[in-house]
């Protein structure tokens, strides 16, 4: 009975692995698990920043260079699933494929050239896996009432906002914005200019605004506001000073307003070239933190919230479990 290993985690080959992939506009990630007693067991985790949605917005096409580095990150993927024997693999595509002209063409150049057949979900398809994603991470009873979750997962082309409360989904809702689309459409200069991000702001409150008006009275005092996928997890990056990314460091980290604050006067005077220096900030989101920073902090201030707190589950966990409950029904094993 072999033994292997994958960094720091241990599993047993003789265990069924399945992978989930999320071919999102801006990053691409892959983790591969083992499912025991209803927990996920990681076994790799690995993310290539790709900008798929790059220009998407403007020309309604995936641009070339973008497509040939996303193919290559899925060809490094398909190489790793091998390694490790994944017997079953689901990748899901959001924003960019689902708005692109030529996303046909980019979905079998990549089953052609890795073999990875990639699904392209809607944006309530994307919010529920995210939810399952999310609850994985928390104890069962932890959004019963009073309490409640408003869960937000901000992406290069779509965010997706939900509210949960008493093991039921309040309100779901997929706006067409990301941190793509936010940097191509307001951030022409460098270090960004007041009336630009005044302008921004604007744009953000005003789509906010028409959120809370849908939701009524879903947000309450006791709400707990989660924040998942790339934004929260580089926030809560560069509030612990992290000189490499850590899914265990980064899981349920908790970020006050004010320090959010703190971090947005910091990175907002800083050139493009001095932001790419900050402790726990990728430079290739360098030019997306400003975005993603001034979304969280105006969803907080309007809601209310005082704290954020970062969940590294999401999408992906959500997928690995769609996968494992399909297993049971047609198998009736778990």
């Amino acid at each position: 009975m072999r033994i292997v290993f994958a960094g720091s985690l241990v599993y047993n080959n003789t265990m069924a692995l399945i992978a989930s992939l999320d071919v999102g506009s801006n990053t691409f990630r892959l983790l591969i698990a083992e499912i025991r007693e209803d927990r996920i067991i990681d076994v790799y985790a690995g993310r290539r920043i790709t900008r798929l949605g790059d220009g998407v917005n403007e020309t309604g096409k995936l641009q070339e260079r973008n497509m040939e580095d996303s193919l290559a990150a899925l060809a490094e993927f398909s190489s790793i699933l091998a390694e490790h024997h994944v017997e079953q693999v689901r990748a899901v595509a959001t924003s960019a494929l689902r708005e692109a002209s030529n996303a046909g063409v980019f979905l079998r150049k990549a089953f052609a050239e890795t073999g990875i057949r990639i699904d392209v979900i809607t944006g309530r398809q994307e919010a529920e896996l995210t939810l399952k994603g999310v609850l994985a991470s928390f104890p069962g009873s932890e959004f019963e009432s009073p309490d409640a979750a408003f869960i937000v997962d901000i992406g290069g082309g779509s965010t997706e906002c939900i509210v949960y409360r008493d093991h039921k989904v309040i309100f779901m809702q997929s706006l067409p914005v990301g941190v793509i689309k936010l940097t191509a459409r307001f951030l022409r200069s460098d270090p960004p200019a007041q009336k630009d991000i005044s302008a921004m702001d604007s744009e953000i409150l005003f789509l906010l605004k028409g959120l809370s008006m849908k939701m009524g009275d879903s947000v309450t005092q006791h709400t707990r506001f989660i924040g998942t996928a790339g934004t929260f997890s580089t926030l809560a990056s560069i509030d612990i000073g992290l000189d490499s990314y850590s899914r265990e460091k980064i899981h349920l980290h908790t970020i006050p307003l004010e320090q959010l604050q703190d971090m947005n006067r910091r990175l907002i005077s800083l050139p493009l070239e001095e932001r790419k220096k900050v402790a726990g900030l990728e430079p290739e989101r360098a030019d997306l933190i400003i975005p993603g920073l001034h979304f969280t902090i105006n969803t907080m201030r309007l809601f209310h919230f005082p704290s954020c707190t970062v969940s590294e589950h999401g999408i992906l966990e959500g997928v690995l479990r769609e996968v494992h409950e399909k297993n049971i029904s047609e198998t009736g094993k778990p």
